[in-house]
């Protein structure tokens, strides 16, 4: 089996840039080299349940555990260190059941007679301020890890993690934090070019500075360029990078 050094990749950009088909061509890497692993996603993502989808078609979804917090994410990853097989009786009962369409089921990916190499981690953005603490320790155990998420909210600004007492950071921070960075594009749906910003529309306008950072599936959502890209009342954006 080739070996996997523990090293840390993140994958990042706007709505509709290939973010999650990163994960699902990862997962099909390690598949082949016949490495176990498990994925996650934040419980607070209800679009597609507990599953981590591409838009492309034909492809295939990955079966993921929810995770509540961080702290949620690295006790499942202990219990899968620790007691291999109990964990992997228990999968059925934590797993939400398989979608229709083509679905990599998690008792595929976890092996319980090979230690666990990695862990893929979807929308990492909606996790909280304990997420590097929690890696670090992901990693120190031998388990690399995959992340994949928006780098910016809808105002144009780093997205926050969910602040936990006085610590406050932002995916500048997480992707600080993995050796191996991969920034996406996807095209602007004002005018077809590259676009690095996600427009956030209510009622087909430009969303206020001040609506709420998080809004999962009540409003619509879009790739733009910095040209088409609109914050009402935002007196000036950070500059997206």
């Amino acid at each position: 089996m080739p070996e996997l050094s523990v090293h840390s990749e993140i994958c990042y950009g706007p709505m509709k840039s290939g973010k999650s088909l990163f994960l699902i061509e990862t997962s099909q890497q390690l598949l082949k080299q016949h490495h176990s692993f498990l994925s996650f996603k934040p419980v607070q993502d209800t679009r597609d349940g507990h599953f981590i989808r591409s838009r492309q078609p034909q492809s295939q979804h990955i079966q993921a555990l929810a995770v509540a917090s961080s702290q949620d994410l690295w006790r499942m990853i202990q219990q899968a260190l620790q007691t291999p097989r109990t964990f992997f009786d228990k999968l059925p009962s934590l797993a939400s059941p398989s979608a229709t369409g083509s679905v990599l089921p998690l008792r595929q990916t976890f092996r319980c007679d090979s230690a666990l190499r990695a862990c893929l981690i979807d929308e990492v953005f909606l996790l909280d301020a304990e997420l590097l603490k929690v890696l670090q320790r992901v990693m120190q155990a031998g388990v690399s890890v995959y992340l994949s998420g928006l780098d910016r909210d809808f105002r144009g600004e780093y997205f926050p993690l969910r602040q936990l007492g006085q610590d406050m950071l932002s995916m500048e921070d997480v992707i600080g934090f993995c050796q191996k960075k991969m920034a996406r594009e996807a095209r602007c749906e004002s005018c077809g070019q590259p676009a690095t910003l996600t427009q956030r529309l209510i009622n087909g306008q430009p969303a206020p500075y001040d609506s709420p950072t998080v809004l999962i599936g009540d409003e619509e959502y879009q790739p733009r360029c910095s040209a088409h890209h609109q914050v009402l009342g935002a007196s000036h954006l950070s500059a997206a990078s």
